[in-house]
């Protein structure tokens, strides 16, 4: 595998929620980066995978998406928003105690 850092630049790809619209994106393949620990009996080199890196540099005209959620979803650390109903819902599935009263107006 070669070291240092791999190939960037801008790319177009499909938008991962409707996958119809091209997104402009910078993206940063990932590489091998030597690392140096030292100690009193010597020196020892041990080599770690940095992962690709995606910049998104517009939002998804056809579906409306933002940045940070299309960023997020390539990356894979995308959560979907749930409405409180559904945490609710969940939560009694599990079997827990829940007392939620409902606030009068006044």
């Amino acid at each position: 595998m070669p070291e240092g850092l791999g190939r960037k630049g801008e790319i177009f790809v499909d938008c991962p929620f409707c996958e119809k619209a091209k997104i402009k994106v910078f993206h940063k393949e990932g590489y091998y980066q030597a690392r140096v620990s030292r100690i009193s009996a010597g020196a020892k080199t041990t080599r770690h995978w940095v992962p690709d890196q995606y910049m998104v540099l517009e939002d998804c005209p056809n579906c409306g998406a933002k940045k940070k959620d299309i960023e997020a979803m390539l990356e894979g650390r995308y959560q979907k928003k749930r409405s409180r109903e559904e945490i609710i819902e969940r939560l009694k599935k599990r079997g827990l105690p829940l007392v939620f009263e409902k606030r009068e107006k006044r």
